[in-house]
């Protein structure tokens, strides 16, 4: 969310043309649209379990080096 309220002040948004406007995705009944604005709400309201990125890199980091120690 800190990344994309960087950009409001840096990205403008302009009306579509004619010819683009036909090529315009219905945001409202994407199902991949409506994936990703559930989880946002979910990351918003605390509901989903996040790993510290942090602990993620070291978790992901340890297997590797679990995993090619051997070779």
């Amino acid at each position: 969310m800190w990344f994309l309220e960087q950009l409001k002040d840096v990205v403008t948004i302009e009306p579509l043309k004619s010819d683009e406007q036909s090529q315009k995705i219905d945001l409202e009944n994407d199902p991949l649209a409506q994936e990703l604005k559930r989880r946002i709400q979910e990351i918003d309201e605390g509901t989903m379990p996040l790993t510290p990125f942090k602990e993620g890199m070291d978790r992901m980091m340890e297997r590797m080096r679990l995993k090619y120690a051997s070779g």
